[in-house]
């Protein structure tokens, strides 16, 4: 055999492998339709940790991006869920915001912000949906002092992105 086939077999078996094992790697780890890690590391500003689980229905996830820096946490939580009956379940996702709720416009439909203060922790989420579907997106930190207006601007961008990706 000559060097130029020689170089194509091998080319060839390396593609076979690749295409092989592949898909059974890709099976076994779970990724954010909504936003992948180094997107969410450069929100919280640092490389982060990330979880996704998933209930029955497979479109529909909850992904969790963790950034540990020393004793501060950072934590990005994006949430979407399908609702059967948006009249009926949609106000029950608007009433996590409790009376702090602040209307946002060009963020899907019905959005609102609103703070959580938590034991030493401060936590921005934007509450809205795109169709049938109702995102939460929460982005929480316990620096002290915490960023409150930082973290708001993060949950407002975050939403932007996963309203887009739901349209």
């Amino acid at each position: 055999m000559n060097r130029l086939a020689q170089y194509r077999a091998s080319l060839t078996t390396l593609f076979v492998m690749v295409v092989l094992f592949l898909p059974a790697h890709a099976e076994n780890t779970e990724v954010c339709p909504w936003m992948n890690a180094a997107t969410a590391g450069g929100f919280l500003q640092g490389t982060v940790t990330s979880n996704v689980t998933r209930p029955a229905n497979k479109f529909d996830a909850t992904c969790e991006f963790v950034r540990h820096d020393g004793k501060i946490l950072v934590a990005l939580r994006i949430e979407v869920t399908t609702m059967k009956d948006t009249a009926v379940e949609y106000p029950s996702y608007i009433s996590k915001c409790g009376t702090d709720a602040t209307p946002m416009r060009a963020i899907g439909n019905e959005a609102l912000v609103c703070s959580l203060k938590k034991k030493n922790q401060i936590v921005e989420q934007v509450i809205s949906r795109v169709r049938e579907r109702a995102f939460i997106v929460r982005v929480s930190s316990n620096a002290n002092p915490p960023e409150q207006t930082v973290l708001r601007e993060k949950a407002r961008q975050i939403s932007e992105q996963v309203a887009g990706s739901l349209f």
